[in-house]
């Protein structure tokens, strides 16, 4: 076929082709994703395209690079204090490393400040953090380019310095591991790598910049967020009693009057399950048929039940069946009906017809639980069989009542149509006394723990205001046939286990002595009291705190007003996505 053939015998496809060129809509591939957007991007930001190579080298630069600085500080300390190098620390040396970064602060103050960075890129549109990390590094060139913040070779030289990870012992920088890093082998320097690794520091650089101007030294009240660190270190003993629920007495059985009134107050609990009359139209390929010109003529079919809303639905088939331009079909059953019509019942008892299994929205389901699906009212039951005495269904159709064309493991197609719909109804008292007795015991059961609970909490409230020792108090708690025992010291910063039920925001608002709240669970009740907590007030903790902790606070405040100035740049610089990138949210 020549050139000119070929034009003449696909003048459409061609003329797409030219068209797509000229929109710029032909479908890129950019490392296996594809991009259908007019201009050659994957992100846009500020009117620059990106392309998803462009993407994947700043985002993954970005957070392999952070992460490995971080990573290396974690190493290097380690390797510090493991004296015999097999790569594991004893018990002393876990000990000797643990009591130098506590006098050295400044180490977990550099380690969160990297998290923070890595965190502040990481947010974003997109599903994939990297994408969003090449999203904000983008934004941060074009700002720095706004606002003229240029980073010169000797600030990166010297924030590289700054970081713990490039310190030796000595306080000498790092070479080695600054080589490593940037890709340097046999003495001979990778160029591309050793750029990419500056220019996420520049970016870091600019960000941190820009944090300063937006955040505007902004701080905690130092005195509050002291306190507030104080209350998270604090070291908590405590009193616990445990109320089980097998201890309680047994609630008086219910009279016929209380079941009654309990069924009548919770009517709405006790209906009848929905019933349906449902039809089958079972469609069957001719002979050299296709499943796939089958599908297209059931297609066809739906549209005229469309228009027709429902109604003719024997017509319509019989015309299809007999139109030359759709896929030849059956559809008449042995009998000469076009459809069966299965008996009023519920979708736990549809007959054999509709538990056969059938492909809907990709998954395995059965024609009962598409027929019952969706249609929450339709033609009354009475209705529908006062209309097929008098021969005049056809009078009730509507195209709610048509669920679909539905493939079986057959071979088959067959028509799912609602017929009738019963609605549930309140059962009357004899039919749901047992379900409502059950239900009543069940409550009365889970309630008579909560009584109890509540009548021992009070004795041991007056307890405390008459000035009876905590001693004292409890002891009316084992009197109830609870659990008395001592909790504690548990460290609250250190994730320390405490007894079940017990929150720590229990023991963080409850004064020492007092009581806590009690807490009901199905299990039992729980009743504590804190009768001792400690905060730290060494000087490692003091300078710890305020070398670290106070810092940190503040810098978590102001990651958060950045997520703000993110989230304005994102509209000042016109951010634009592929929509083959995956949004936060989406499946």
């Amino acid at each position: 076929m020549t050139f000119l053939e070929f034009i003449r015998k696909n003048s459409l496809l061609v003329l797409v082709v030219i068209v797509a060129i000229g929109a710029g809509l032909i479908m890129m591939d950019y490392g296996n994703q594809s991009s259908s957007f007019s201009r050659d991007f994957h992100i846009q930001v500020n009117g620059t395209n990106y392309k998803y190579a462009d993407v994947y080298s700043l985002g993954e630069n970005g957070s392999s690079i952070i992460q490995n600085i971080y990573s290396s500080t974690h190493s290097k300390l380690r390797d510090r204090f493991d004296a015999n190098d097999d790569d594991e620390l004893s018990a002393d040396e876990e000990a000797a490393l643990s009591a130098w970064v506590q006098e050295h602060p400044e180490v977990e103050a550099c380690l969160s400040r990297l998290q923070y960075v890595l965190q502040g890129w990481s947010f974003g549109p997109c599903a994939d953090a990297e994408e969003n990390v090449a999203i904000n590094r983008a934004i941060l060139k074009e700002e720095a380019k706004s606002l003229g913040i240029v980073p010169s070779k000797d600030q990166i030289d010297a924030f590289i310095k700054s970081l713990p990870a490039f310190t030796k012992a000595d306080g000498s920088f790092d070479t080695k591991l600054y080589q490593n890093l940037t890709g340097y082998y046999d003495g001979v320097a990778n160029n591309p790598m050793e750029q990419a690794f500056r220019s996420v520091i520049s970016d870091m650089i600019v960000w941190e910049s820009i944090g300063a101007m937006v955040t505007n030294g902004v701080a905690h009240n130092t005195k509050v967020q002291s306190q507030i660190i104080d209350a998270g270190n604090q070291s908590i003993k405590g009193k616990t009693a445990w109320l089980p629920a097998d201890k309680v007495p047994a609630p008086a059985a219910p009279t016929e009057e209380e079941i009654k009134a309990y069924w009548d107050t919770h009517k709405d609990n006790y209906k009848s399950v929905q019933r349906r009359i449902v039809s089958l139209y079972t469609i069957t390929p001719g002979e050299g048929e296709t499943m796939d010109s089958l599908m297209n003529t059931t297609d066809a079919i739906m549209q005229d039940l469309s228009m027709a809303n429902g109604g003719g639905l024997d017509n319509i088939l019989e015309n299809a069946a007999n139109n030359p331009e759709y896929a030849a079909f059956t559809y008449k059953q042995a009998d000469g009906s076009s459809h069966i019509t299965l008996p009023l019942c519920t979708e736990a008892e549809a007959p054999a017809e509709l538990t056969a299994e059938v492909d809907y929205n990709g998954k395995k389901t059965t024609l009962a639980a598409i027929a019952f699906g969706d249609i929450e009212s339709g033609t009354t039951v009475a209705a529908y069989e006062e209309a097929v005495k008098n021969n005049s269904a056809e009078k009730l159709a509507n195209i709610q009542q048509m669920r679909g064309f539905f493939l079986t493991r057959d071979n088959k197609l067959v028509l799912i149509k609602v017929e009738a719909v019963e609605a549930p109804a309140v059962l009357p008292y004899e039919q749901a006394k047992d379900k409502a007795l059950a239900d009543l015991n069940t409550e009365r059961s889970d309630n008579a723990l909560s009584v109890a609970a509540e009548k021992l909490y009070k004795e041991m409230s007056d307890a405390a205001t008459a000035g009876e020792s905590l001693d004292a108090i409890f002891a009316k708690a084992t009197a109830a046939g609870a659990e008395v025992s001592e909790f504690g010291p548990c460290e609250l910063n250190l994730g320390s286990t405490i007894p079940e039920g017990i929150t720590v925001q229990h023991l963080l608002t409850t004064a020492s002595g007092k009581l806590c709240p009690p807490v009901v669970l199905p299990a039992g009740a729980r009743f504590s009291a804190v009768t001792e907590r400690t905060v730290p007030n060494d000087t490692q903790y003091n300078m710890a705190k305020l070398m670290y902790q106070l810092p940190m606070q503040n810098a978590r405040l102001s990651n958060t007003i950045m997520y703000d100035w993110l989230n304005s740049a994102y509209v000042r610089y016109n951010v634009m996505l592929s929509e083959h990138v995956k949004l936060n949210g989406s499946k």
